[in-house]
């Protein structure tokens, strides 16, 4: 008799129970949660390790995988699971942020204290992010006499770390490298790039699960920047706020974090302080106050840790308490659902949305509503279905269009984002952030001008038209911030075009 049905291909198939209990053990363990819809794809990996393993079906190869996450056989299936995909400078206007504006205050200030600069890549996965900041950071501190700085790289993959501590790359990790990046700091050797060694001497490799406590500098010294970029987009709500406040707990009082272009904090922390910096939204730890007159400066004061819990200075909504809702039938469920999203409840919002998506016609509201809770919990290929879903009801819709610009722009399909927000710019010209998400589009793009003009567009729009700013998709950052940083990028660009 066989342990579970057989799959189409003729394999054994992943039943209900079995994806459960491999997808709880894979969060609980490495605080990745795998989809519903990720399930053929779990079930791929899972059949890869059990031949490479020998064992005989999915139960004997739970088995396997031991009581640690440490186990070699975990390693391997997760070496699987996990994306690998990165490059080095992806996000370029972030790096640019550091080298800019963040590095020369906390350089000049370390250097006066006598300590070194800390910097931690958390989830580095090959390496590209940590030793593109050590390349930022060897051009910063040129001449400055200053300690060594010091780059901790940590990922939960054993697989991964052992390519970040080769430093031999393929043309495709240096895609968005600068050619003076690549003239100083690589060695060409035919298909492949040899990193310089004195970069790969700058940062240390260190395998660490962000499921794992305590973390590195919360009970020592602690972290003047923390990159951690396209790591907690996999992970459950939950596991990302408990994330969000370990980091805060390591940082300085004034040190950053720096994430990815989708993890706003939104909805996770009040902890931190959203600022601009040099065009690039950034999150600090309270504690100490940040100087906007003129350009961006940092003020860096000793380090030390607060004895009580920093101010909530979020610039996104206040997490308060939201009554249980007592609901009329229909369509009153979408706007108390938005009440809980905005709130920073979605998982509420979502199960009030349930009996609405089962209608045979679901409403588009509840459809782009559900379609933003899935972007914020990582399922964007999920949420856009969703986005399509309305679009095909109604080809005009502002807000489907561009929630699957955002949603494009999470995935970095570039081509199909700029798509979506001149659809929404033909549709309704005054919205500033669809025109904002253009110039970021151009700028990555090095099309200057356009990007310059995008930029002033939203810039001239904010200041003009109160309804230029819909802030259901601002990811809680208000419009004063968001000026600010059209007219850092526009002043930029101005000394570009």
């Amino acid at each position: 008799m066989r342990e579970h049905p057989v799959h189409e291909t003729g394999q054994p198939s992943l039943s209900d129970e079995q994806f459960r209990r491999f997808r709880d053990l894979i969060a609980r363990r490495s605080g990745i949660y795998i989809h519903a819809a990720d399930r053929d794809a779990l079930r791929g990996h899972l059949l890869a390790r059990m031949g490479q393993s020998g064992a005989t079906s999915f139960a004997d190869y739970l088995r396997r995988l031991g009581p640690s996450p440490e186990g070699e056989e975990f390693q391997a299936l997760l070496n699987l699971v996990t994306i690998q995909e990165t490059y080095f400078f992806r996000d370029q206007a972030q790096f640019m942020a550091l080298q800019r504006y963040v590095l020369p205050e906390l350089v000049k200030a370390r250097s006066r204290m006598g300590e070194p600069l800390r910097i931690w890549s958390a989830g580095c996965s090959t390496g590209e992010e940590p030793y593109t900041i050590a390349m930022v950071l060897a051009e910063s501190i040129a001449g400055v006499a200053s300690p060594p700085p010091y780059i901790l790289a940590t990922d939960v993959s054993q697989g991964a770390l052992a390519v970040a501590r080769r430093g031999i790359y393929g043309e495709r990790s240096l895609r968005s490298t600068p050619e003076h990046y690549r003239e100083r700091f690589f060695t060409r050797d035919g298909e492949t790039y040899i990193l310089n060694g004195a970069i790969k001497e700058m940062v240390e490799f260190r395998p660490f699960n962000l499921m794992s406590t305590p973390y590195p500098g919360a009970r020592g010294p602690g972290w003047d920047v923390i990159f951690c970029r396209n790591v907690t987009i996999y992970f459950k709500p939950e596991t990302t706020k408990a994330v969000v406040r370990r980091f805060y707990e390591s940082l300085w009082e004034g040190g950053y974090l720096f994430t990815g272009f989708s993890e706003s904090l939104r909805y996770l922390s009040r902890d931190f302080l959203t600022i601009q910096v040099g065009g690039v939204f950034l999150y600090q730890r309270s504690g100490v106050g940040y100087d906007r007159a003129s350009e961006p400066r940092i003020r860096v004061g000793r380090r030390r840790r607060a004895s009580a819990p920093a101010p909530q200075r979020t610039q996104g909504p206040r997490a308060e308490p939201v009554p249980e809702p007592k609901l009329a039938p229909g369509r009153e469920a979408d706007s108390r659902a938005r009440e809980f999203v905005d709130a920073g409840l979605p998982d509420k919002g979502g199960q009030l949305l349930a009996p609405e998506l089962e209608r045979s016609s679901p409403p588009k509201k509840a459809l782009l509503l559900h379609a933003e809770i899935l972007l914020n919990q990582g399922r964007a290929v999920e949420a856009a279905v969703l986005c399509e879903k309305v679009i095909r009801r109604e080809p005009l819709s502002v807000a489907g269009h561009y929630l699957l610009g955002i949603i494009h722009r999470t995935l970095e399909d570039d081509d199909q984002a700029v798509e979506m927000f001149k659809r929404v710019v033909y549709l309704r010209p005054q919205h500033a952030l669809a025109r904002f998400h253009l110039g970021e589009l151009h700028a990555r793009r090095n099309e200057l001008e356009a990007a310059r003009r995008e930029y002033a567009n939203a810039l001239r729009l904010l200041q003009e038209r109160s309804d230029s700013l819909d802030e259901r998709f601002a990811g809680g950052f208000s419009a004063g911030l968001l000026i600010d940083t059209c007219r850092s990028r526009v002043e930029d660009l101005d000394g570009d075009v």
